[in-house]
């Protein structure tokens, strides 16, 4: 039987270019192919090159500055503490409020430098020495761990923690916070420095409810064990940062994008929980009225021309555009998106993820895309006039473009491309339709109850007489919320002549509403008191997400007198007008 012997590759395997400006090639080969777990020691044992000049080619060729030798900082021992030393192989220099300075002679080795700056919150900077000089220092020192920790203790410094105590505390705390949080069907975990302590929050079915408050001196290692797990850089504490994590739970899998942002009292982070069956999501699966569903899939028959979505941040839209996705994919054509960031991977699909660093902007990646050929285009959200431009521009040569607007209703997206440039006579010829959308907590089905109320009278005439209603009640499924999930409702403004004349014309958006409504569209309120009478929902939650439509006689009211502000508008003007409410007697 042939056997194999598989010597471990040393830790200092970055040497061999060092070594190749040092020794002859056979020399070299000979070195590479001997056991051992260091070059740098084998080469130095077996007289081939001398420490020195080792030392000096390495830091020439690594560009770390060589350790002069000077006595650790007492500071920097205690923090760090000889098992990690000598485990490390490193030389602990000195330390400050921002960095740990430590004499190495694997300045490559990032398992190293991460665990250090993880676990003492600070950055590592590297000085090169030579392993032999860095064993001989570690036993000259003779740092015994016991009394390292006792010495620290009294000073009030932190001892770095061994593997099973990080285990332990903070890497098993991050693993419990993500996995509380998604058993809890939070959409977002909310981690907040606050002067007592850590707050963490969950956002559940679109609010923000308090769990538990954590113990202040967790805040940094929690923190930077969050960024070593998301790829970002656990030193920079002062800028914004996203990064993105991918964690197993039970038998599945959750993506969470992490967001941090300094704040007073330390980093804030919060962390997205990207459910993934987001990304497959149908249009029947989003939980909208059949006749406003309807409606939605009779828009994106369309072949060409511009479809938006609009609403305000976490309404759903992404989920919505996935879901047109789908159904559109169906006719077997190319779809190319452009995203920032790409939230779910959807299969078929070619996305673009934009990268403003590299100079991939939406307005960039828009131009190459119309040059791949694509017959449906997604562009993650038109935040630009030049985005706004040439998604106008490819909806009139021909191509299907689906986007975002973060506007209040479907017709408010007319005056939003209006702010952006976009001539008003392009907006007609290439728009097609917009949906605008909200969403309303869903009652639980396992303890919600008649509610025999009589609503006031702002609410009466909106619900038809003798219409059983249902409200929260709360039990251990939902939470005791009386919530769980939820669903969309949305009204869709499909543009015909009548519109098309209207936006060209520059008529106000009130004026393309009306026209909207005479031809079919139901506005948000009205979809969502269609889901108060199917059941699925409350009128105090319809409420609290939508806004109560003024009576007829008041809108005509308050239209006429925006009408008469708009030739000579001043600001005190309108603001005293939409602070002011009317009540239809």
């Amino acid at each position: 039987m042939l056997t194999t012997t598989v010597h471990p590759a040393p830790r200092d395997r970055w040497l061999e270019p060092v070594l190749g400006r040092l020794l002859h090639g056979a020399v070299l080969k000979q070195l590479l192919d001997a056991p051992g777990e260091s070059l740098w020691l084998t080469a130095v044992r077996r007289h081939l090159v001398s420490d020195s000049a080792l030392l000096a080619e390495a830091a020439a060729v690594s560009g770390v500055a060589i350790w002069d030798g000077a006595p650790p900082a007492e500071a920097a021992r205690a923090l760090v503490g000889d098992d990690w030393a000598r485990r490390f192989q490193i030389v602990p220099v000195e330390v400050n409020t921002h960095a740990l300075t430590i004499a190495t002679s694997t300045p490559f080795d990032l398992d190293c430098e991460r665990a250090l700056a993880f676990a003492t919150g600070r950055a590592v900077r590297l000085l090169l020495a030579s392993p032999l000089t860095i064993v001989a220092t570690l036993d000259a020192l003779e740092l015994d761990s016991d009394a390292v920790l006792s010495d620290a203790s009294d000073r009030g410094v932190h001892t770095l923690p061994s593997d099973a105590q990080l285990d332990g505390t903070i890497i098993r705390l991050v693993d419990s916070l993500i996995s509380d949080g998604v058993r809890a069907r939070a959409s977002d975990i909310h981690l907040e420095r606050e002067p007592a302590g850590v707050a963490v929050r969950h956002r559940i079915d679109g609010l923000l409810r308090n769990v538990t408050t954590l113990d202040a001196d967790t805040g940094v290692p929690l923190v930077s064990r969050i960024k070593i797990m998301a790829g970002l850089d656990i030193a920079d504490r002062l800028r914004p940062q996203d990064g993105r994590i991918t964690v197993n739970i039970g038998a599945g899998q959750v993506d969470l994008r992490v967001s941090t942002l300094p704040a007073a009292h330390g980093e804030k982070v919060v962390l997205r929980v990207l459910d993934t069956r987001a990304g497959g999501a149908t249009l029947d699966s989003l939980g909208i009225a059949a006749a406003a569903l309807t409606r939605l899939r009779t828009l994106l028959e369309v072949r060409e021309g511009l479809v938006l979505v609009t609403g305000p941040t976490g309404s759903g839209k992404t989920t919505t555009l996935y879901a047109a996705l789908h159904a559109v994919q169906q006719r077997g054509v190319n779809i190319v998106t452009v995203e920032d960031p790409i939230e779910y991977r959807l299969a078929g699909i070619v996305q673009v993820q934009v990268n403003a660093r590299t100079g991939l902007t939406f307005a960039s990646a828009l131009r190459s895309i119309l040059r791949q050929d694509p017959d449906v285009i997604l562009v993650g959200e038109i935040r630009d006039a030049e985005t706004a431009s040439i998604a106008v521009q490819a909806a009139l040569t021909g191509h299907l473009v689906l986007s975002t607007l973060h506007t209040i209703d479907a017709a408010g997206a007319i005056a939003r491309l209006d702010d952006l440039g976009v001539d008003r006579y392009k907006v007609a010829a290439s728009l097609k339709g917009v949906i605008a959308q909200r969403l309303l907590r869903r009652l639980c089905e396992a303890c919600r109850e008649r509610d025999g109320s009589t609503p006031g009278p702002a609410l009466g005439r909106w619900v038809p007489a003798g219409v059983e209603r249902w409200r929260e009640r709360g039990c251990a499924a939902c939470g005791r919320t009386g919530f769980r999930g939820r669903i969309a409702v949305i009204e869709t403004m499909v543009t015909m002549p009548e519109i098309e004349r209207a936006i060209a014309s520059g008529a106000a958006s009130d004026t393309i509403a009306d026209a909207a409504r005479a031809g079919g569209m139901v506005r948000l309120w009205e979809s969502g008191i269609e889901r108060v009478t199917a059941g699925a929902t409350s009128l105090a939650e319809v409420s609290r997400v939508l806004d109560i439509p003024l009576p007829p006689a008041t809108e005509a009211l308050v239209r006429r007198a925006r009408e008469s502000l708009a030739l000579q508008p001043t600001p005190a003007l309108v603001t005293s007008l939409d602070n002011f409410e009317l009540v239809d007697p």
